[in-house]
């Protein structure tokens, strides 16, 4: 036994007190690591940081939202947050008062640049039809269509689909193309939970009905002659009176 361990060439304490290759990382590596850690600390905090900030400007720009009322406080949320869901919602309600000032061509404009800037925005639908409705108030009919025909085909917008059809029905009929809104007008019948499915076969039912004849009025029939005064020499006497003095005797 003795002689084994004389012929050993690597000493049992050499072999206990040696660092392992882990630790020969760390010792290599040291700085690097400290380094990269620093970096992942501040990342982290960066991130909750600026999770913070969004958090409170959405809750800021939604609570300023409640309170606008006006083209201006529509606006000034637009530009306090011009990413924010709020600022999207507020684009929409600036477009309507824009409409109602008179403001056509602007408040088509917001709309447009709302469904560009959100296209996943919960109200883009509803922004959508009333852009169509704007557009075909003002006899744009070709950009109003687009409009009703992208909703139409749309099965996520399938709440506002059967007023996208109305409408595509009625510039049909408007065109004078009535089998076109036919078609447009079945189409709502499917959407049976829809309100709009009882206007549509109101719709149909008039599509075939002919408006009733205009014929001239029947001219007035004549007057009737009026009685000929007699003449004064045949006019009746009046009979004397009690107080009428007698007539003298011949």
């Amino acid at each position: 036994m003795s002689a084994d361990l004389k012929e050993s060439s690597i000493p049992l304490a050499e072999i206990s007190q040696a660092p392992n290759a882990f630790e020969q990382f760390l010792d290599r590596n040291q700085k690097g690591i400290l380094v990269l850690a620093i970096l992942l600390i501040i990342l982290a905090a960066v991130a909750v940081i600026y999770r913070g900030i969004q958090t409170s400007q959405t809750q800021s720009t939604g609570a300023a939202l409640s309170k606008a009322e006006d083209l201006a406080g529509f606006q000034a949320v637009i530009d306090s947050s011009p990413q924010s869901t709020a600022a999207g919602s507020a684009m929409v309600l600036l477009a309507n008062s824009q409409w109602t000032a008179g403001k056509q061509d602007d408040s088509i404009a917001t709309l447009q640049k709302f469904l560009t800037a959100f296209p996943s925005h919960p109200a883009r639908f509803t922004a959508k039809a009333s852009l169509g409705a704007k557009l075909l108030t003002q006899g744009k009919t070709g950009d109003a269509s687009q409009c009703f025909e992208e909703l139409a085909s749309d099965s996520a917008a399938d709440y506002i689909a059967p007023f996208a059809l109305i409408s595509l029905g009625d510039i049909a009929k408007t065109a004078g193309d009535l089998e076109k809104a036919k078609t447009y007008y079945t189409k709502v019948q499917k959407f049976t939970d829809s309100n709009f499915t009882s206007l549509a076969t109101a719709r149909l039912t008039t599509l075939t009905t002919q408006s009733p004849t205009e014929i001239e009025a029947p001219p007035a029939p004549p007057e009737p002659p009026s009685s000929p005064t007699p003449p004064p020499s045949l006019a009746p006497q009046s009979a004397p009176t009690l107080d009428s003095p007698a007539a003298p005797q011949p």
